[in-house]
């Protein structure tokens, strides 16, 4: 097995001596006149002596050379060679580090050439930047198979809960699947500039936390292949909450009129009645000239109040949006889990104001649960003439007018109880009953109608989901992920996630746990440092002193950090389907997969190890730590055992190292992960021995 790892040189060397020896032995038996054991005994030494001494002094550090030649043509030109105090190659490594300083002046040069050609295009793209991020909108810009080529600050603050948002990932990922996919199919890719270039909708994010108002628009190029849509982003969950604020001090404003102008009124009436009994003329013409006063005021106060009523109607918007999308983020977002169990089938449109229709149903769903005890309701629509009817249908009883009316004159507790459920149908045109299941025995339902979105009630055709394999033969305990389409892709066109885990100890079979990960992802071959994951995690044990004197993480921070758990379930979302990297990373993978079956997610992605890598190109050296690989690379090291500090460390390891793999015959993942198994399988008979 020592053999697998020779370099060629050296197998050369070691099988001619080997020729050499088995020749010499017969011939120095024919021509010596000594005793034959002991000419062929020396005949058969005397070449392995050389060999061996060739070996040491030539071979092994021409070798070695060769190794840091690459090195220094293909990642870092200041490299040192690494070789023995003692050779006979004389000045050639001087030579070739000589060669190296040429090399990085020359390739400084041409940097600096290539940067005046650039700085143009660097100004412009500065000035777009800085018009993305100061546009108040969201704007995420993505081709036309959903991927996201880039998005702006506002849409990172508005989508902070989705951790999949990312360049390279899909924007299905970020927003919820069934309305985006409707909005694309509207947008005929076909069509000339002037039709179905956008479309708006009213969508959930992924998590459920938001509901946003979309407007997408197609993005034609004259680059070919760089076509794709641009969609702007607008909370509405937050503006509706900013109008219900305005509505009711217009209100209070309004309404703190009416007692004084009740009292008024009185007043007059009662010196109008005093002064006739004085029968005084004068005090009776001032009374009626009050009187009068007093009405006038009365009639233009409602009609101040009917026009402030009508005027705050008239600012609601409507939207058309997906009615089980809106469940969906309802489903996602229940409040400590006071929901029943939701099982939906509404695929319709309507159109309403989406914030406030989804507080009123996830509060009809609660009272549901806490006042009539109801486990599990069905929600379902269905469209019938120009209204589209909401049935949520459980077992049980009917709800009592009484207590129906009880729940929606009762306050929407998310904006502090200043509309109540029976405003927001009101405003909708519509209200809510309760009646038996005709169709089923013992059953109830409440039906609500709402209008239909007549342009969106046919259904787009739907899109097929991206194909997934799994290995099912592979050890449970370890799945894997058939590579499919990604085992021929050239490894910098992947999108990776390289991360690293700090932990209370070394054994997680036995007791330890996570208590930090970090992440950064590689987007065609670069490293993007604003696309990162930290999160420290409470393990629910003592961290030891020992493990605390390494990473600097201590019981008090992690005492108000998320579970590991959920910890773990944000990194899989953030993680989605790119190739896991890790330095060593097979010590990660088993916290992770030890975890996985608890967290509800899988870890059987694609995994590739920057030490086993690195041994593969350069086992002339045995310096394979994190700094040593970092120094032989040429990669700075900054926060080191800090889970993001030795992930970007190790993500620049990986860059440098797609550079030297080709050298190798290594360019595609399938053969990166073959030559990676192969020098694990190495290691360990290394260990057998």
């Amino acid at each position: 097995m020592r053999a697998f790892r020779l370099p060629r040189l050296r197998k050369r060397l070691w099988g001619s001596t080997a020729a050499i020896a088995l020749l010499a032995g017969p011939a120095a038996f024919l021509l010596s006149g000594l005793h034959p054991l002991l000419a062929g005994a020396v005949a058969g030494l005397a070449p392995l002596i050389g060999g061996l001494l060739l070996d040491r002094r030539v071979t092994r550090p021409l070798s070695a050379t060769e190794r840091g030649a690459g090195i220094i043509a293909g990642s870092n030109p200041g490299h040192r060679l690494e070789l023995p105090s003692r050779h006979w190659l004389g000045r050639l490594p001087e030579t070739i580090e000589q060669l190296g300083g040429t090399l990085a002046r020359s390739r400084r040069e041409m940097e600096e050439a290539a940067s005046a050609w650039t700085t143009r295009i660097e100004a412009r793209k500065a000035r777009l930047e800085t018009i993305l991020r100061e546009i108040r909108e969201g704007v995420v810009v993505c081709r036309d198979d959903g991927r996201i080529t880039l998005y702006n600050r506002t849409a990172r603050v508005l989508l902070d809960a989705e951790p999949a948002l990312g360049l390279g990932r899909y924007l299905h990922e970020v927003l919820n699947d069934g309305p985006l996919r409707h909005a694309l199919s509207l947008i005929d890719p076909s069509a000339d500039a002037a039709s179905n270039a956008d479309t708006e909708l009213v969508c959930a994010t992924a998590s459920g936390e938001r509901l946003l108002r979309c407007r997408v628009a197609r993005l034609i190029t004259d680059d070919p292949g760089t076509d794709g849509f641009v969609i702007t982003l607008t909370d509405v969950s937050r503006q509706t909450r900013a109008v219900l604020r305005r509505e009711q001090s217009l209100r209070e404003a309004v309404e703190s009129l009416r007692d004084p102008l009740t009292s008024l009124c009185t007043v007059s009436e009662s010196l109008r009645l005093a002064q006739q009994a004085q029968m005084g003329e004068d005090a009776e013409r001032f009374g009626r000239m009050l009187h009068e006063e007093t009405r006038r005021l009365t009639d233009a106060f409602a009609h101040l109040s009917d026009e402030t009523a009508s005027m705050v109607t008239d600012n609601w918007r409507l939207e058309d949006l997906h009615l089980g999308s809106l469940i969906a983020g309802i489903k996602k977002n229940a409040a400590g889990g006071r929901l029943p169990r939701v099982q939906c089938s509404a695929d319709v449109w309507v159109s309403a104001e989406p914030y406030l229709l989804s507080q009123v149903i996830e509060a009809l769903l609660m009272r549901l649960a806490d006042t009539l005890a109801v486990s599990a309701v069905a929600v379902s629509g269905r469209g019938q003439g120009s209204l589209v009817y909401l049935d949520m249908n459980w077992s049980g009883d009917v709800v009592s007018p009484d207590q129906l009316d009880e729940w929606l004159d009762a306050g929407l507790d998310d904006v502090g109880g200043t509309v109540t459920l029976r405003e927001v149908l009101q405003r909708h045109d519509t209200t809510v009953w309760s009646q038996p299941d005709l169709s089923r025995p013992h059953r109830a339902l409440l039906r609500l109608p709402l209008p239909g979105a007549p342009a969106k009630t046919e259904a787009p055709t739907p899109v097929a989901a991206r194909p997934e394999y799994y290995d099912f033969a592979a050890d449970e305990a370890e799945p894997v992920r058939a590579l499919g389409e990604a085992a021929d892709t050239r490894l910098g066109d992947l999108d990776y996630v390289v991360f690293d885990c700090e932990t209370t100890g070394l054994e997680p079979g036995h007791g330890d746990e996570i208590v930090a990960i970090g992440a950064v992802r590689i987007h065609q071959g670069r490293v993007m440092h604003g696309e990162t994951f930290e999160l420290l995690a409470n393990p629910e044990r003592p961290i030891p002193a020992l493990a605390s004197s390494i990473h600097g993480i201590h019981d008090e921070d992690v005492a108000d950090a998320p579970p590991v758990d959920e910890v773990i379930r944000r990194f899989h979302a953030f993680a989605g389907d790119a190739v896991l990297v890790g330095f060593n990373i097979a010590f990660d993978m088993r916290f992770l997969r030890l975890r996985q079956r608890r967290c509800g997610v899988r870890f059987d992605h694609p995994t590739l190890d920057a030490l086993l890598l690195s041994i593969l190109l350069h086992d002339h050296t045995g310096e394979h730590t994190l700094e040593g690989v970092a120094r032989r690379l040429g990669v700075g090291v900054g926060g080191r055992h800090t889970a993001l500090g030795d992930s970007l460390t190790t993500a620049e390891i990986m860059i440098q190292l797609f550079g030297l793999l080709p050298e190798a015959g290594i360019n595609r993942l399938e053969e990166a992960i073959d030559a990676q198994e192969k020098m694990v399988e190495f290691r360990r008979q290394q260990r057998a021995f």
